[in-house]
């Protein structure tokens, strides 16, 4: 086969996979992946994305997309209607300090409001969806991967509480149920920090994009808020 007819095949594949992801068209993802040249760099890179797996790949494409779009649309899963965000509501001892959390996934977003419902039992439940303009002006930290210092900040934030940084967004990996048990267990000491990241090495983890100022929430605009009973 050749590298042409390798890289259609993977190229078709991905499409498939980030459209299913993102809830989009894949006319949408088609359009999306001219735009970032994503079709391009998966021909210059074929020998190397030839060798790895197929969620690297995704990876890949992921981090594409990230770093060349300034406007990118986020969601944030709530049992709560509410018209502004509020800082200080915010829960405390989360994976970035207290703040205002949201992803680049809808259907991560529904189910995290959907289980708060459960919890709080409340009814019904919502997913904000908003428009995030990045600027140069913001001080943005980014976690590209479940690493040792990704894991440090969390230990961090969820033991002393609060806001233990001064970064105006935090941009991640997202500690879910399929990562919490290592997660505490390094907290509590019991795993070191190489000994947590072995064990997530093959974890898929989620993404979370964490807004800490009132700064930052001045480059996030609300376009719609869905309901679900």
């Amino acid at each position: 086969m050749s590298a042409q007819s390798d890289v259609e095949i993977l190229s078709i594949e991905a499409i498939e996979v980030y459209a299913k992801r993102h809830e989009l068209s894949g006319s949408d993802v088609v359009d999306l992946f001219h735009k970032y040249q994503v079709f391009e760099k998966i021909l210059i890179q074929h020998e190397y994305l030839h060798q790895v797996d197929f969620e690297e790949v995704m990876e890949y494409i992921e981090r594409i997309v990230e770093e060349n779009s300034r406007e990118l649309v986020v969601y944030h899963g709530s049992c709560h209607d509410f018209d502004k965000i509020d800082l200080s509501k915010s829960h405390n001892r989360r994976d970035f300090g207290k703040g205002f959390y949201t992803t680049i996934l809808k259907s991560q977003s529904k189910e995290w409001a959907y289980r708060l419902s459960l919890r709080e039992k409340k009814k019904p439940y919502f997913v904000y969806e908003y428009l995030f303009t990045e600027n140069t002006s913001l001080k943005v930290k980014r976690f590209d991967s479940l690493s040792k210092d990704w894991l440090k900040f969390i230990k961090e934030n969820r033991i002393k509480g609060g806001l233990q940084h001064d970064y105006d967004i935090v941009i991640g990996p997202v500690a879910d149920d399929r990562t919490m048990e290592t997660i505490q267990l390094y907290i509590a000491d019991i795993l070191t920090d190489e000994e947590a990241v072995a064990r997530l090495k093959y974890s898929k983890a989620n993404n979370q994009i964490s807004f800490h100022t009132k700064k930052s929430l001045k480059y996030l605009r609300f376009i719609r808020r869905n309901i679900y009973e």
